[in-house]
């Protein structure tokens, strides 16, 4: 007999696995089985095993620890993301602090005189577009110039005529004091927004709900705002003659659905209906 001959008999031969009781060594359980079978069996599970583990690997939830195209990040690129995490995060604060004092120039609890002047957070200067005034809007800007230097307050709508239209367009959603203190004016793709009256930006910069925006003073207790613009043009601080240009007609933040301006006239500290002094 030859010597594997002799190794597949062993193999084969049937041994008895049993377990007892060690005090009565009565026999609880017992199989008969052979070597070759529990060789099979370990082999079975461990493949069983070694397939499962395999897929966690390579396309389980574990596939990114062990991937060759998995790119770990150095303690370099995670600081320098941390300091730009930590610009970002006092630019918003500072921006929301700059919006609440805006907001109280508005209710009149502040004096405009009083807001410290912001860098535009979009500096983009646009370039070759047709933004020149017409003879009309600059002689209504020195009439307007010559106005807000005299200490006379509006107060009918008579004297209203000097403010100029932002945008012509059509009027898609119109005024409402409790739900929506403005107008709606959907323009022509980059129309130029104007502003409706000489005065100072107040704020030009960015909010999630309203995009691109720009508060202007105009003395005598009157105010505009222009939102949703695809860039502002002007900075907070400088002043601008009615009919200069100061953004882009656009579709920024998430107030708005499509390419329009929304604009809001305040009067004393309140919301009026733009469309009550102003022709679109």
């Amino acid at each position: 007999m030859s010597r594997w001959q002799k190794i597949v008999d062993a193999l084969r031969k049937e041994s008895k696995i049993s377990s007892s009781n060690p005090r009565t060594f009565e026999e609880t359980w017992s199989f008969t089985t052979s070597r070759i079978r529990l060789i099979s069996l370990f082999v079975l599970l461990l493949l069983v095993f070694g397939s499962g583990f395999t897929y966690l690997v390579l396309k389980g939830p574990f596939a990114g620890f062990f991937s060759k195209n998995d790119r770990s990040i150095e303690r370099g690129q995670l600081e320098k993301q941390q300091v730009q995490i930590e610009k970002l995060s006092a630019t918003i604060d500072e921006q929301e602090t700059f919006i609440y004092n805006l907001q109280q120039v508005i209710l009149g609890n502040i004096k405009p005189e009083e807001v410290r002047k912001k860098k535009n957070i979009n500096p983009v200067d646009y370039k070759d577009l047709n933004a020149e005034s017409t003879a009309q809007e600059k002689e209504l800007a020195e009439r307007v110039k010559e106005n807000m230097k005299s200490a006379n307050t509006i107060k009918n709508k008579e004297e209203l005529v000097l403010f100029v239209n932002p945008v012509q367009g059509k009027i898609s959603d119109g005024f409402n004091r409790n739900s929506h203190p403005g107008i709606d004016i959907v323009a022509k793709k980059d129309e130029v927004v104007k502003a409706c009256s000489a005065g100072v930006i107040l704020y030009a910069g960015y909010s999630k709900e309203d995009g691109f925006f720009i508060i202007m003073d105009h003395g005598d207790e009157s105010q505009s705002i222009y939102k949703h613009n695809k860039v502002n043009l002007k900075k907070a601080g400088q002043r601008v003659q009615a009919g200069d240009p100061i953004a882009i007609v656009g579709n920024s933040g998430e107030n708005s659905s499509g390419p329009h301006l929304h604009f809001e006239l305040w009067l004393n500290q309140q919301p009026v209906n733009p469309k009550e002094y102003l022709r679109f």
